[in-house]
């Protein structure tokens, strides 16, 4: 690995000194110059610009920004890439910015219980996300990801804002730093053009709704002005079961109405109620502005403020005294039918156990703003804030009972700053160099109270423990595109940076004292090339091979916890992850209307984070965050679409992985055993067909089993806690009668598929949705 880092580093150096070369050489011959000159996107943006200098309309040929950072046309770009579009959005029933990627190849969306997930995720190529984020997810290129787990609000981001999503697969910490393992998702809004307005209301199972509105115009031809708001409630469905394992021993009264069920291991249990109706509600507020102050100048600046909650309604008890034919929820019975089992101290707590109250505000703002100095140098500046100062969720302690009670509050407030200046400088018509300096810094804390009540986070008494920190990545980044002939380029880059942990700290109870932990660092240089063969106009060939890494979260060094009799240790002593990757992929368009996409990769993972068995714990009840791991991951994409007839399009994705733990220092027995959280198939489907004023769409989905266990013991199916096989259909008619108007029938789960996804999935939801546009 590190021979190939140097050679990538003196290609990049050696690069623009070669093709400085290429124009004196074509010069020679203007003829041989028009031949050969390849326009790129750049250039057709420009000619673009120039040919609509008295309008405002938008440029018409696509353009990807997000794998080189520069506009480019998809096909001049030497990597794997999918744009999903606000007109793929409209077409499916999509209301959370996720969804929009469940179909995309490579990608898979982990959402268990519709909206109320705050767990919810989404990454590339098989690198796992549950604490961890090896996918990096922008907003008009800024991170979302907040400065203490890493993760994304995916509910904050209004669907209806949306204008594309560009998701390039692979490693790109040569261009974007950490987190950028498994590939870069980049969500881009929209800007108002003109005068325009927007009424959006749903209405589905469950007394869900979701409401959004927005009104936008641009003014004197420079400054584009948008607001928008979104709305959206659940009065929820039980998400999660209440087990109860039988003891030995008779007692004085029988129940009846227990299910039998298991762990996700195979160890005998009980559902014996559920925790209630999951209530969530989600609004946001969303402002843009954009200014073209002068020719070739302008600035962006946008505000998302969200706030989010989740709740649980009263808990159900399935089980029934066989003397009082009553609901039970107090006291020990035995199981109708059995002669020697029972269920003990049965307390209204053993129904409420992990229920409680959450809540969330997240702020996210960015400034942008972009300068062409000359007809080849362009300067582009990016700075943002993602501020949570609300993150909190309460839980009931024992003897608490619906109505209150004592219980504990966890607060994390957390802040994430970044900034970024990078400048574009074309080099004659065949180079492109793009460098630039990045910074980012994250801080979070954790705090843990006791409360009066635990349905009330403002009675809080005492704090019982504290851990936070605080980290920063500055970065360098260097990138030379170089268009060799119309059928050969290349992309070469390089990112050097610096990661740094400090100002951690930790207190595990109140009693003891708040200890300091020493500042860590490390540096990261991280290059990478990528080649790009176009032998025919149908026909094009594309490999790349990079390196990148994820530095350890503030959650992953500092945040130690308990649940029941389990203690989940944090690591201040993680170093950062690092992955080897490579691919090599074409894209055929062998007759008119068909798009096939095949694609290999494989990743080589380094010093994974992963949680292990504390070996200073013979209880084995203790478990602690370890570079432990070595994996592989191997994967296939094969991807096609097609334009039967004018009036209907169809598509079809697979992804196939072998994610493999190759080697683990804490517990070789799962050496060979699958990565936890990683599907080893998945497959899409779709159906697209408009006639006239209809549109009617249907799309299918199939994702394999998961193991969340290290050693794969989790075998189990449908229980509680397992993640099962599915199969989904689902289906939306949208009908517009008028220009500015429609209205559409959809159904998430067609075939009402019941499976659990650590949670009970929702089932069959039907929705009906109205929408007025100006």
């Amino acid at each position: 690995m590190v021979k190939l880092r140097y050679v990538c580093f003196l290609a990049l150096l050696l690069g623009g000194f070669i093709i400085r070369a290429v124009p004196l050489i074509a010069a020679d011959s203007d003829e041989a110059v028009n031949q050969s000159t390849v326009v790129t996107a750049e250039e057709e943006k420009k000619k673009a610009e120039s040919a609509s200098s008295q309008a405002t309309a938008k440029i018409e040929e696509p353009i990807f920004i997000t794998a080189t950072k520069t506009p480019r046309n998809p096909d001049d770009i030497p990597a794997s890439i999918t744009i999903v579009t606000d007109k793929d959005i409209e077409r499916q029933n999509i209301l959370t910015a996720d969804k929009a990627l469940q179909q995309v190849p490579g990608a898979f969306d982990r959402r268990g219980k519709g909206w109320a997930d705050s767990n919810a995720n989404v990454n590339l190529r098989g690198f796992p996300a549950s604490n961890q984020v090896r996918t990096l997810i922008l907003l008009d290129g800024q991170t979302t990801s907040n400065g203490y787990s890493t993760t994304t609000p995916w509910n904050s981001i209004p669907v209806d804002e949306i204008e594309r999503i560009e998701v390039v697969k692979g490693p790109f910490s040569s261009l974007y730093g950490g987190n950028a393992m498994g590939g870069v998702v980049n969500i881009l809004t929209k800007t108002p053009q003109k005068f325009e307005a927007l009424a959006d209301v749903s209405y589905g199972r469950y007394d869900t709704w979701s409401t959004y509105f927005s009104i936008g115009d641009r003014f004197a031809d420079k400054i584009s002005l948008k607001a928008s708001y979104l709305y959206q409630d659940t009065s929820g469905y039980p998400t999660s079961m209440v087990n109860k394992a039988a003891t030995t021993g008779t007692a004085a009264d029988q129940v009846v109405g227990w299910i039998p069920s298991s762990s996700t291991t195979g160890n005998p249990t009980n559902i014996i109620g559920d925790q209630g109706d999951n209530h969530y509600y989600n609004s946001s507020v969303n402002t843009k502005l954009s200014w073209d102050i002068l020719p070739g100048h302008k600035m962006d600046f946008s505000a998302l403020l969200n706030w989010n909650q989740y709740d649980y309604g009263q808990f159900n008890s399935y089980l029934t005294s066989v003397a009082t034919g009553q609901t039970v929820t107090t006291g020990t019975y035995q199981l109708a039918g059995t002669t020697n089992q029972r269920f003990s101290s049965l307390t209204p707590y053993s129904f409420l156990a992990y229920s409680g109250v959450g809540r969330e505000h997240t702020a996210i703002y960015n400034l942008r703003s972009e300068h062409k100095l000359t007809e080849s140098t362009q300067l582009k500046f990016r700075a943002g804030l993602l501020n949570q100062p609300h993150n909190w969720y309460t839980q009931p302690s024992s003897g608490s009972t619906y109505e209150g009670g004592a219980g504990t509050l966890n607060t994390t407030p957390s802040k994430s700053w970044s900034a970024e200046v990078l400048v574009e400088q074309a080099i004659g018509s065949k180079q492109a160099l793009t460098g630039g300096l990045a910074y980012q810094s994250d801080w979070a804390c954790t705090k843990v109270y006791t409360i009066n009540n635990w349905r009330d986070p403002d009675s809080k008494l005492n704090m019982t423990s504290q851990a936070g920190g605080r980290d920063l990545i500055l970065g360098a980044y260097l990138q030379d595109e170089i268009f060799w002939h119309p059928k050969f380029s290349t992309v070469i880059g390089a990112r050097l940076d610096f990661w740094q942990a400090y100002g951690g700290m930790y207190q595990e109870a109140a009693t003891q004292p708040i200890t300091n932990l020493s500042t860590r660092s490390r540096v990261s240089f991280n290059p990478k090339i990528a080649f790009l063969y176009r032998p025919y106009d149908w026909m094009s060939w594309r490999t790349s091979v990079g390196t990148a890494f994820r530095p350890p979260n503030i959650y992953e060094l500092y945040r130690t916890w308990q649940s029941g009799t389990y203690t989940y240790k944090s690591n201040p002593n993680l170093d950062p992850e690092t992955t080897l990757s490579w691919e090599v992929g074409t894209t055929i368009k062998p007759f008119k209307g068909n798009v096939f996409t095949a694609t290999f990769f494989d990743n080589h993972v380094d010093d994974m984070i992963i949680r292990v068995n504390d070996p200073t714990d013979p209880t084995g009840k203790t478990q602690i965050y370890q570079n432990a791991g070595e994996v592989r991951i191997l994967g296939v994409e094969v991807e096609t679409t097609q334009e039967v007839f004018s009036w209907l399009d169809v598509f079809g994705n697979m992804t196939l992985l072998d994610a493999r733990v190759l080697k683990q220092n804490y517990n070789p027995i799962v050496e060979g055993k699958k990565l936890t959280y990683v599907p080893r198939q998945q497959f899409n489907f779709g159906f697209n067909a408009h006639y006239k004023m209809f549109n009617g769409n249907l799309t299918g989905r199939y994702v394999s089993k998961m193991y969340t266990k290290d050693d794969n013991s989790d075998t189990y199916n449908g229980v509680y806690g397992s993640y099962d096989p599915f199969f989904t259909l689902d289906g939306k008619i949208t009908v517009t009668p008028v220009k500015y108007a429609s209205i559409s029938f959809s159904v998430d789960n067609i075939l009402d598929r019941e499976y659990f996804y650590s949670y009970l999935t929702p089932g069959r939801v039907c929705w009906i949705q109205a929408k007025l546009t100006y």
